[in-house]
């Protein structure tokens, strides 16, 4: 009750559609204290300014944000924090310290976004590099890790099979397909922007196969960016997905698109879940749903249960996008409904508190990161949130069929 009244009290001083939550110059780190600090900083285990939050969740009244491992020196990939009305919340290492260790022989080693089921599980894909933009050093192979939020307790480590990934693969984003109630019954799939395909995995089986798609690769018109006066190119494929509610013939839609891309395409979970591999093969099984518009480009997307409304974060624009998937997708029924040139530059991930139903955006101004490091003196990281049902209004107002 408490974090509702605050976030009503900043909707009431701020007016805008998204405020800001958190916020962060440099995140920093629950220690027992500064002499342990400065001895992982004298390590090089810690170098404050190669910790940048990209990926984001929420549960219950906790906040989990990842720290994926661009650089060397960060001290911990998935970190929480209580959500209160502290605006650059301390990060406490999640589930612990010890499973962060990367000179651990099993410790997390860099993961990118973590989602959270139905059933109090936190999914995430450890990619096992350290040092991406550096020496990027491989330190484990690929390892779709499972949390049980109840215990705090890792519950499965599944190592992605040398048939799942290529030379290049890079994954960055997950989706959770399950039916509350049916826990055993879970798909994961996970988009590979590196290599152009989606990695399916089977949490009853234990098995996991590999999917490809033109659809997966980016567009080549379309891979120019232009972040706050950095201009950059990418040949980023697919990225984005995200799901809806559950279908008549008991099967979801899965919506993607690449992260170099304007296109928005689809697939029905009954060809993803299709271990024969038989289903995929017939190209016709995926569909393009329509474009979105000029510089359209992001990486998260999620759909809201409750409204079938799909949420973009919107690279190229400062901004989060909507679209209504009951109505047909083009550049007028695809709306910017937030931009901000401070609060939401290069928005990272998106997630959605059913319990006080709002939309949370993580930014963190990446462009600044890939080419050249943060003013540890500048605010650079932010949490911002917005009510749904404001959302909701804006994103199904005067749409076209």
């Amino acid at each position: 009750m408490l974090y509702l009244l605050f976030l009503a009290c900043l909707a009431t001083a701020t007016g805008h559609t998204f405020n800001t939550v958190y916020s962060w110059k440099q995140v920093e780190f629950k220690l027992p204290n500064d002499t342990i600090r400065n001895e992982y900083i004298a390590s090089g285990d810690y170098i404050p300014d190669n910790n940048m939050p990209l990926g984001l969740a929420t549960w219950h009244n906790k906040m989990f944000v990842t720290i994926p491992r661009w650089r060397n020196g960060v001290l911990a990939t998935l970190n929480s924090f209580p959500m209160t009305n502290t605006h650059s919340p301390i990060l406490t290492p999640y589930p612990n310290f010890e499973a962060n260790d990367i000179h651990s022989s099993d410790g997390l080693v860099s993961i990118f976004r973590v989602r959270i089921d139905a059933c109090d599980r936190m999914w995430g894909l450890d990619t096992g590099v350290d040092d991406v933009l550096g020496n990027y050093t491989v330190v484990r192979p690929m390892t779709l890790t499972v949390i049980d939020l109840k215990t705090d307790k890792i519950i499965r480590k599944y190592v992605l099979k040398d048939t799942d990934v290529k030379p290049n693969s890079f994954i960055a984003d997950l989706v959770v397909d399950v039916v509350p109630g049916q826990c055993d019954k879970a798909y994961v799939y996970m988009s590979d922007l590196g290599e152009n395909g989606i990695v399916v995995y089977d949490w009853e089986k234990n098995d996991s196969w590999r999917i490809s798609h033109h659809f997966f690769h980016f567009d080549p018109l379309n891979g120019d960016y232009n972040v706050n006066g950095y201009n950059f190119q990418w040949a980023d494929g697919v990225f984005g997905m995200s799901l809806s509610p559950i279908c008549g013939d008991g099967y979801r839609t899965l919506y993607f698109h690449a992260m170099s891309g304007i296109t928005e395409f689809f697939v029905s979970t009954n060809i993803l879940q299709d271990n024969t591999l038989k289903k995929w093969e017939d190209y016709a099984n995926f569909h393009i749903v329509g474009n979105k518009g000029p510089l359209t480009q992001g990486p998260s997307s999620i759909i809201d249960s409750e409204t079938s409304v799909d949420y973009f974060t919107q690279v190229n624009r400062n901004g989060i996008a909507c679209w209504d998937t009951k109505v047909k997708l083009n550049p007028k029924t695809f709306k910017l409904v937030a931009q901000d040139n401070t609060t939401l530059v290069f928005p990272q991930d998106i997630a959605i508190d059913n319990n006080y139903r709002q939309l949370y955006v993580l930014s963190n101004n990446l462009q600044k990161f890939l080419h050249g490091s943060f003013d540890p003196l500048t605010t650079n990281f932010f949490i911002t949130s917005a009510d749904l049902g404001k959302l909701t209004t804006l994103c199904k107002n005067n749409t076209v069929e």
